[in-house]
């Protein structure tokens, strides 16, 4: 078992990373192989590093990670681990229904990928490959953990997702050396609970690893809309009347829970641009291909686009540093959504960001009573 400094000094070395020690802490529990591990810490502060670092210590290691969206934003996220590890020579893919064909099976029977990319959705559409890597002695034998990452989805989506309720069924089809290793930014107690007994995990017998997941560098501001929500002019404070050459909004992402609104808001924004401007504000959702995604990401973090109108399938987990501006539009989500949304600002912690929630003015004390009032007095008459 390496020491604390072995950790730290490899991965500075490989990596480039000084780690924390709570990162060290959640290596050093993952290559004990006694324990599943849960590790809760915000948005940006390196996660996902936790991921790679075991694989210095365990030359022919491989690393699953399950990712639970079925999204955009999952195939890129994918892809981006993949690029990124391959220039440090450790080998990679990310299995979707598209490319789970025989071959890649073959491919990872054969050892040829030291990190595996998945979901839950294509796990249960592949024929029963997966099941026939587990009982594939060669392969699990070099399996150090299972990484379920944004570990928070199984509670928030299996109730319209019957595969995320039977996720922990996995427990029972690989040997006991290999670990659950869970990651979340948002894991209350009862999220946490519905997770632990979906993927069999027993909290006095898991390693838990929490650090607060505020966010210092965001700051948050909850803004009554003052307009009607339909008009959409609550956002026009983005787009100035007359905007001066090389002038260009902070970048940005509003996020929606309704892709037509998320359309129509794109619209309203580049109504508001002089014509040549206008494809510098674009809209992303789950309708649109992975590829035209990708690049859209790309010109994003590149300043080739100020911001994007989107969905929940865009964004978590995403490389873009440098978000100045999220905004969550209406009061459409859960509090653990919201965090997560406005997480994506700043990933970056040495630069500020913003968080702005334009919430409906009915759910605010003022309007309430003065709808009371009204009624009030109509009941009166």
């Amino acid at each position: 078992m390496p020491s604390f400094a072995e950790i730290r000094c490899r991965t500075q070395e490989i990596l480039g990373y000084c780690p924390c020690l709570w990162q060290i802490r959640v290596v050093e529990a993952i290559l004990k192989h006694d324990k599943d591990i849960i590790a809760i810490a915000a948005t940006g502060s390196g996660k996902t590093l936790t991921f790679w670092m075991p694989l210095l210590f365990k030359k022919d290691g491989i690393q699953i990670v399950y990712v639970w969206l079925y999204s955009t934003s999952y195939l890129i996220l994918g892809k981006q681990n993949v690029n990124n590890l391959a220039k440090l020579g450790i080998q990679g893919i990310t299995v979707t229904a598209e490319n789970a064909t025989t071959q890649t099976f073959k491919d990872i029977e054969n050892l040829k990928y030291q990190v595996i990319v998945t979901n839950i959705e294509t796990f249960d559409k592949v024929d029963g490959d997966f099941d026939k890597l587990w009982k594939h002695k060669p392969f699990t034998s070099r399996v150090i953990s299972i990484i379920w990452d944004e570990g928070h989805c199984v509670s928030k989506w299996a109730d319209f997702r019957p595969e995320y309720k039977t996720a922990g069924q996995l427990r029972y089809l690989i040997p006991q050396h290999i670990p659950f290793y869970v990651t979340s930014a948002t894991l209350p107690l009862i999220v946490l609970d519905d997770v632990e007994n979906t993927l069999h995990i027993r909290t006095d017998s898991a390693y838990i690893i929490e650090r607060s997941n505020d966010r210092a560098n965001v700051s948050i501001c909850v803004r009554e809309m003052v307009h009607p929500a339909k008009s959409y002019l609550n956002l026009a404070f983005l787009i100035p009347e007359n905007p001066e050459p090389g002038w260009r909004p902070p970048k940005f992402l509003i996020f929606f829970d309704n892709i037509a609104e998320s359309i129509a808001v794109a619209k309203f924004l580049q109504k508001q641009l002089p014509p040549e401007l206008q494809y510098m504000i674009k809209w992303l959702n789950s309708n649109m291909s992975a590829e035209f995604c990708d690049d859209e990401s790309m010109k994003l973090k590149e300043g080739e686009t100020w911001g994007l109108c989107c969905t929940e399938s865009f964004g978590m987990g995403m490389d873009l540093p440098d978000i100045k501006l999220i905004i969550q539009w209406r009061a459409s989500c859960d509090l653990c959504t919201l965090w997560q949304r406005f997480g994506r600002a700043m990933c970056d912690l040495k630069l500020q960001g913003q968080a702005l929630f334009l919430v409906e003015s009915k759910y605010f004390d003022a309007a309430k009573k003065a709808k009371a009032a009204a009624a009030a007095e109509l009941k009166r008459k």
